[in-house]
């Protein structure tokens, strides 16, 4: 599983040094000029100042050596300062990530709560009237636009209900000077929790239905009627027979997360900006706005090592769920193979 795991990393190296070069050169040419983003609501610099001011962030550099530049910093640690304020990189992800890794976490718990019990109950009753209403409703969801989806949300739930806040993260209540452990604290954990549940529950909207209908597809296939049958007449029931089954089980819920990271990561851009949530998609929108790319760099670089990762992490965690396919790890062929003939059928390819 080493060996096999060094040549998937090796295999990403280029996947992620095509993706930071299109990246580079899509934001190249947008529309708009950093400086005059950076300057936005200043005084406007004479010609000569602002000649200085882009010799300085060596903006008068053709676009391949600027390029060429940022990929030997990334290659040393070094993802440069932000064009707009001159803060570093590292600092203003650092201070976004773990918004957008909280939002993530959140979305997924509630997408799971909801899709894993609905598809249980299609499998073990497809034709019950209840289970296709609850199908249909979800597929009904999960066709919102998330933007569409946080207005409906914002204006329901908060303004004219007014039970939960309309936008933010609640941090503005924190405890001065305290750091991220004042999040711990009872008023700041229910004060987050609430600014929390309407951005997480719009994230996971858009996932519950394709997750319902695999969760469907899987339970069906993990469980068939014989097997469980039997199981049931050697006397287990409840958790001890969940927990007989729970290795196939565990197999294509575990291909379902890693295909859900991307989406969810692509949703988090539109979300984050929707309810002014501080994680890294709404600071990408910001940085592709105000033309900073150092930012905007380090953001696709960070989503698209996520990416990759978690597709790795994926296929190592099925071998160690199922040994049968640890002797197929040599050849990348075979156990791509062992893999696709462990999802469900119907589900995604």
């Amino acid at each position: 599983m080493a060996g096999y795991a060094a040549r998937r990393l090796l295999l990403a190296l280029p996947t992620l040094l095509g993706v930071s070069l299109l990246s580079f050169l899509i934001l190249s040419v947008l529309p708009g000029d950093p400086i005059a983003a950076r300057l936005e609501g200043g005084a406007p610099l004479s010609a000569e100042a602002e000649a200085r001011l882009r010799a300085e962030l060596r903006l008068d550099r053709p676009v391949i050596a600027r390029y060429a530049d940022w990929l030997a910093g990334a290659a040393r640690g070094d993802l440069g300062r932000s064009l707009r304020d001159g803060r570093p990189v590292a600092g203003i992800v650092g201070d976004a990530l773990p918004w957008t890794i909280l939002l993530n976490a959140a979305a997924v718990a509630a997408l799971y709560s909801v899709a894993l019990p609905l598809g249980l109950a299609q499998a073990r009753r497809p034709r019950s009237p209840a289970a296709r209403l609850a199908g249909a409703g979800l597929v009904a969801v999960s066709v919102i636009p998330p933007f569409v989806a946080a207005l409906v949300l914002q204006g329901l739930v908060s303004v004219r209900l007014g039970w939960l806040p309309l936008e933010g993260t609640g941090r503005d209540a924190l405890p001065p000077g305290g750091g991220a452990a004042t999040l711990l604290l009872p008023a700041s954990l229910l004060s987050v929790l609430a600014h929390l549940v309407l951005p997480a529950l719009c994230l996971a909207l858009a996932g519950w239905g394709f997750a319902a209908r695999y969760a469907r597809d899987a339970f069906a296939q993990a469980l068939p009627g014989a097997e469980v049958a039997a199981a049931r007449a050697r006397g287990l029931r409840g958790t001890a027979l969940l927990r007989h089954f729970a290795p196939a089980l565990a197999l294509p819920l575990v291909w379902l997360l890693g295909g859900l990271i991307p989406s969810l990561l692509a949703g988090s851009v539109v979300v984050e900006e929707a309810f002014s949530w501080p994680g890294v998609g709404r600071v990408m929108v910001q940085a592709v706005l105000g033309r900073d790319t150092p930012v905007a760099m380090a953001l696709l670089l960070l989503s698209g090592t996520a990416v990759l990762a978690a597709q790795l992490l994926v296929d190592l965690i099925y071998p160690a769920l199922d040994p049968r396919l640890r002797e197929r790890l040599p050849d990348r062929t075979r156990a791509a193979g062992a893999t696709d003939r462990m999802r469900p059928a119907g589900g995604p390819a």
